[in-house]
């Protein structure tokens, strides 16, 4: 592919500006969930079958997605795509019937799978081409896209904007702002000559690399059940619709300052001890969210579940990323099957007469989190010095993937 290579400052605001985009759109999405389930009739079980679909599909379109970028290029797969994610948003607001919800949140997953794997692919080049990396702060731009992006929907609930109206402007804006994007992609996806970097690590024991994949597996439910489910924990069973937002503002306020603080958390505590002391906050978070019925607290107790969880996923990836190939699969693969899993679950479970959405969430929760306590330790017990290119670990998330709909 040809064309004039921008400057780096150019390249990094395209890709800030995508990752906020990303963001915007998702966070957006969670936030509006109960009244666009309200607005098709839909009962919460069958609202999870519907995100159950929408992660399944996406699931599906990352196996092709290497050579989709690799036949079209990874600027114009991000440019399209882009804007047909945007482009799902006014049709969530509309849908009035599950067949339209359906199709919406399809497109929307599988448009967002592409975006993915198109930005993974252009900070990864962007990345080798300087010195220093500049996948955390993607990383971070698109944490803070995810907070502002919730507050906004908060505030716009609140006033009692119809959610049709609220999607359809919210769409128009990201729409022009992408347009600033496109000129500052790098044009080609080649990669320059690296240096030949030391081996981490020899290879692991399949022992190892089974308890990466199921530590992977056990942090899902860890970071989709608050980050998904935190609106209808407060519109279902606490009554206060016009606060559900700020739920999944606080969960994603308290995982973006654990990922500004956590390489140096790394550094005081060691991956295995930060990780257990990650899970225990977590779920004592979530419990507390999931089974106190005062708002504010409700509120706090999401913000704890985010800022432990908020590590987990680095220090996985981290430990996977020592044995290239096999662990970095594991992780993908446990990651993947256990975000198509656990929206099915919490959907089978919440819409019982026995179980509450919180008392859901704790049923889903509690076992991952125990096992995940158990093992995680294990899995991320490495060399205490490693060298690891982000930019060649193509499991370590990009900056939409961080939330994606599995992790943020």
């Amino acid at each position: 592919m040809s064309g004039s290579w921008p400057s780096d400052r150019r390249t990094f605001v395209s890709l800030g500006l995508q990752s906020v985009v990303n963001a915007f759109v998702y966070s957006t999405y969670v936030a509006r969930l109960p009244d666009i389930r309200d607005e098709t009739g839909l009962s919460i079980t069958a609202m999870g079958l519907v995100m159950m679909a929408g992660n399944l599909a996406g699931f599906a379109a990352m196996l092709p997605s290497a050579a989709v970028i690799r036949r079209w290029g990874s600027k114009r797969v991000m440019l399209w795509c882009s804007v047909l994610y945007v482009l799902t948003l006014p049709v969530l607001g509309v849908a009035r019937s599950p067949v339209v919800l359906v199709v919406a949140v399809v497109a929307m997953m599988v448009t967002n799978a592409l975006v993915d794997v198109a930005v993974a692919m252009q900070s990864a080049t962007f990345s080798a081409r300087r010195h220093h990396p500049a996948m955390s702060r993607l990383s971070g731009l698109y944490s803070l896209g995810t907070v502002g992006g919730g507050l906004v929907a908060a505030a716009i609930v609140a006033a009692g904007f119809d959610v049709s109206i609220h999607l359809a402007l919210l769409a128009i804006l990201l729409a022009a702002a992408l347009v600033l994007v496109g000129p500052g992609l790098l044009p080609s996806d080649e990669q320059p000559a690296r240096r030949p970097e030391r081996a981490a690590a020899t290879a692991r024991p399949w022992l190892a690399v089974a308890l990466i994949g199921a530590a992977g597996a056990m942090a899902v439910p860890l970071d989709i059940v608050p980050g998904e489910w935190a609106t209808f924990r407060m519109a279902d069973d606490l009554g206060e619709r016009s606060q559900a937002a700020l739920a999944f503002v606080a969960f994603t306020v308290g995982m973006t300052g654990g990922r500004l603080a956590g390489d140096r958390a790394t550094a005081r505590l060691g991956p295995a001890r930060l990780l257990r002391c990650a899970v225990v906050l977590s779920a004592t978070g979530l419990l507390a969210a999931a089974s106190l019925s005062a708002g504010p607290v409700v509120i706090g107790g999401f913000l704890l579940a985010g800022l432990g969880i908020s590590v987990v996923s680095p220090l996985l990836t981290e430990a996977a990323g020592r044995t290239p190939g096999p662990a970095l699969t594991a992780m993908f693969v446990g990651n993947r099957l256990a975000g198509l899993l656990t929206p099915l679950a919490m959907g089978a479970l919440a819409g019982t007469d026995a179980l509450t959405v919180g008392a859901a969430m704790i049923a889903v929760v509690a076992p991952s989190a125990v096992v995940l306590l158990l093992l995680g330790a294990a899995a991320v017990r490495g060399p205490r010095r490693t060298v690891v290119s982000a930019a060649a670990s193509p499991a370590a998330r990009a900056p939409a993937a961080a939330p994606g709909p599995t992790s943020r």
